[in-house]
């Protein structure tokens, strides 16, 4: 079992700027920016590790990082803007 200490929080920090870096190269210029994508890992890994540990669950770290690649693709598919511009014309009459 994990317990929340220092070292616990420096994992769960390095577990999101990896997945969030990963998921950047995966995505390319598709969603968002790569300072985004590692601000949101680190946001999703450590908010979902915590409660992981406050619940004893055991694997914390392991939740975490599955946790956060979920939060990182839920955010990233909502933040891609598509052209709107691209076949649309306007009529003026």
């Amino acid at each position: 079992m994990e317990v929340l200490n220092g070292v616990t929080i420096y994992w769960l920090i390095s577990i999101g700027l990896l997945v969030g870096f990963i998921l950047d190269l995966f995505l390319g210029k598709r969603g968002m920016k790569m300072v985004g994508n590692l601000f949101f890992g680190v946001v999703g890994t450590v908010v979902i590790g915590v409660s992981a540990i406050l619940l004893q669950l055991y694997g914390a770290l392991l939740f975490a990082a599955v946790g956060a690649v979920a939060f990182l693709f839920l955010v990233n598919v909502f933040s891609i803007h598509t052209d709107s511009r691209s076949g649309a014309k306007i009529i003026n009459s």
